[in-house]
């Protein structure tokens, strides 16, 4: 029976008359306090195994008074085995709770009283007690772990000690907010056989050796948890602990170690210790039978150690995520994993320095934010060690592009996610995967699904009976050019065919935002002189054979050196598209002298450390004694794009005009790929005139003057120039 958030402030003494058949009784969130608990209202119920009456009572009027448990009322209940209820200040239990001999869990959830004081002897007249929560009750780890006195030499199923310091509690009492674990404080937990612990968020900051993870029965731990903690267990005592308790705790399958905040410092993205150089005191080996394994947001510094799943392991789900502890990691052949997240982990990390054999067993693999975008450019088949995954999130990884076969052997694939990538159109990878049954292309670039990929999408339907398709937060447009596509996104009725039915936002022509839900509901309206574009294709045919068959002799010749110099340009372009042309470096930057320093510790970092790039600059690139016009000239046709640096004292710079001469030669012959101008403290109108002619082919960005917004902005835009034509 449940008769919870009831507002009720009394029972009557025959309330449960005739309910000697009760079982499990549920009165928590009323106002009942522990005088309408008397043993005549409870002898009613007397075969009752669970009784939850938590979260009634109020002692922030009596903080400093006893607690008097209604042990005589309790006591009738002979047969109770759970029983949640209030934890008070200086709580008494009394001689009654000895009668309630099959008492196995007592519960004590979420009471943040301001303190409460626990004597020692509390929990003797529980004397068969399996469980213990005392999660989210500020009694101070000290107290809590004195409550185990009367329990020593017990098998306990799960002492849950989740949240029992509070900052608040703290301020009014002896004990710090700061814990440092003693062997004084455990001693009475580690003679008990305990199968799951949990001390997370107590903000423990250190433990002495030979005690927190010290057990005299540590074959009995299944589960444990020292998440949001603040202590490192890959120092001194402490990482030789921990390799001594993985190595006793044989049944251990879960290990919490997650949100720890070692270190803030802007650590290298790469780690670049060798395996072969960490020594065995910093190897950590996990049991091998472990099945979970947490350890998220672990911000360490310092030196590396090198984590090694056993050969015979079978973790159903290993979380790292943004972890960076496992700069260095190795799963030995034959150890099985079914769910892997390195979200937040270098890809460059993950498939260089973390030794995996291959995990065909693997089934979900997360890989948000590595920076998956470097690795892809450099390493081809990635994901050969991973073919039999179902699940693959690469999400949020700056991905413009996908190599059309990185998909190629997982054929076990039936779940992607690339949302909030850069993808202009759906990339060709995708149709290399034959069960594929969930796409995810949200918070991308598109603009439309083509027919290819609509037909493609139809046909996986087909196959599987069915489809989700995630497109939310796209730049889709509600043209003639995409009327096929609005068609095709709001008459796909299919049962089980699955993506937004209330539409999505789409650009009409005229630049107003709409739906593409509306837009359909519209179609005649919006699509009606689609078709009239055919007729006006033929007027323009007939009039384009006219004029080439009366006046081709005078076209030929009034355009003879711009035609010769199209197709020579389009002779050029399938040549070097054949031979795969190769650029040394990614962009040339010139720059005026005087602006050296905002080149080296600005654009330099920037460019070069943080995305990848390849730079070309004078003062570290160009050779001593080689002529400075043919030093130019080669650098620029090495070169993928050039930034002009534009200043004031640009404008009287020689080399810099030749700079801008070599540059529209190279682009006029296609080598050139992007020029982009960056302003510093000029006008618009200032821009040297030698730049004009290339107006309608410049990126001009004008740099702001310290604003953070602007500046980012200003990044953003320069990486998405730079990166939209690079190639591997």
């Amino acid at each position: 029976m449940t008769i919870n958030n009831n507002k009720l402030e009394s029972l009557e003494f025959n309330a449960f008359i005739g309910l000697t058949s009760l079982k499990t009784l549920k009165m928590s969130c009323n106002n009942l306090d522990f005088l309408a608990y008397t043993p005549i209202l409870f002898s009613f119920i007397a075969n009752i195994s669970l009784l939850d009456i938590s979260r009634n009572m109020n002692f922030s009027y009596n903080a400093k008074l006893p607690t008097n448990y209604p042990d005589k009322a309790l006591g009738v209940l002979v047969n109770l085995e759970i029983l949640a209820i209030d934890l008070g200040p200086r709580p008494v239990f009394g001689e009654g709770f000895k009668k309630m001999g099959k008492l196995k869990v007592l519960e004590f959830d979420n009471c943040k009283v301001e303190f409460v004081k626990v004597e020692t002897n509390t929990l003797k007249p529980i004397p068969n007690l399996k469980v213990l929560d005392l999660s989210d009750t500020y009694v101070h780890p000290i107290q809590a772990f004195q409550l185990l006195k009367r329990l020593l030499h017990r098998t306990m199923e799960i002492i849950n000690f989740h949240h029992v310091n509070g900052e608040s509690i703290t301020n009014h009492s002896a004990y710090s907010f700061e814990v440092n674990i003693t062997k004084e404080m455990v001693k009475y937990i580690q003679k008990n056989c305990v199968e799951i612990l949990d001390i997370s968020k107590n903000n423990i900051v250190d433990f002495e050796n030979g005690s927190l993870l010290t057990f005299n029965r540590p074959e009995c731990l299944l589960n444990i948890s020292l998440s949001e903690n603040r202590f490192s267990l890959f120092h001194a005592h402490r990482l030789e602990n921990i390799k001594q308790f993985f190595n006793k705790a044989q049944n251990l399958t879960k290990f919490e170690y997650s949100y720890i905040p070692l270190s803030f410092i802007n650590y290298p993205p790469i780690a670049v210790t060798n395996l072969t150089n960490i020594t065995e005191e910093r190897v950590i080996k996990l049991p091998s039978s472990i099945k979970v394994v947490h350890m998220s947001h672990v911000l360490h510094s310092g030196q590396p150690v090198l984590w090694t799943i056993p050969p015979n392991a079978s973790i159903d789900r290993f979380d790292v995520s943004f972890c960076v502890t496992v700069d260095q990691a190795t799963a030995s052949n034959g150890s099985l994993i079914e769910y892997l997240d390195v979200t937040g982990v270098d890809s460059r990390v993950v498939f260089d320095k973390i030794q995996l054999y291959p995990l065909f067993k693997l089934k979900t693999l997360v890989m948000r934010s590595t920076r998956l975008y470097i690795t892809i450019k450099k390493q081809k088949n990635i994901f050969t060690f991973v073919s039999g995954t179902e699940k693959l999130d690469i999400s949020d990884n700056f991905l413009w592009k996908l190599p059309p076969d990185i998909f190629e052997n997982m054929t076990n694939l039936t779940n992607l996610n690339l949302s909030n990538n850069l993808f202009r159109a759906v990339p060709l990878a995708v149709t290399r995967i034959p069960n594929l049954k969930e796409l995810d292309l949200s918070k991308n670039l598109l603009t439309n699904i083509n027919s290819t990929f609509q037909k493609l999408f139809d046909v996986l339907y087909a196959k599987h009976g069915v489809f989700k398709l995630h497109l939310d937060n796209n730049a889709f447009v509600c043209d003639c050019k995409n009327y096929n596509f609005i068609r095709w996104l709001h008459k796909t009725n299919k049962t089980n065919f699955t993506f937004d039915r209330n539409g999505y936002n789409c650009l009409l022509h005229n630049s107003t935002v709409t739906n593409t839900r509306i837009a359909a509901s519209h179609f005649n309206e919006l699509f009606a002189g689609c078709n009239n574009g055919v007729w006006l294709k033929a007027g323009i045919g007939l009039i384009v054979t006219f004029i080439a068959i009366f006046f081709p002799f005078t076209l030929i010749y009034s355009f003879r050196w711009r035609i010769s110099f199209y197709f020579y340009k389009r002779f050029r372009h399938t040549l070097e598209k054949g031979i795969d042309v190769k650029f040394k470096y990614d962009v040339f930057v010139y720059y005026p002298e005087s602006d050296l320093s905002w080149i080296k510790y600005i654009l330099m970092p920037e460019l070069e450390r943080k995305w990848g790039l390849t730079m070309c600059i004078e003062h570290r690139d160009f050779p001593v004694g080689r002529p400075i016009a043919d030093t130019l000239a080669d650098c620029i046709e090495q070169s993928r794009h050039i930034i002009f640096l534009v200043t004031s004292s640009f404008r009287n710079d020689i080399w810099g005009q030749y700079a801008v001469e070599r540059a529209k030669y190279h682009h006029f012959s296609q080598n050139l790929q992007k020029i982009i101008v960056i302003t510093k403290g000029i006008n618009m109108e200032d821009i040297p005139h030698e730049l004009s002619v290339l107006w309608k082919d410049l990126a001009l960005i004008a740099w702001p003057n310290d604003n953070e917004k602007e500046i980012e902005n200003v990044w953003n835009k320069l990486r998405l120039w730079l990166f939209l034509n690079h190639s591997n």
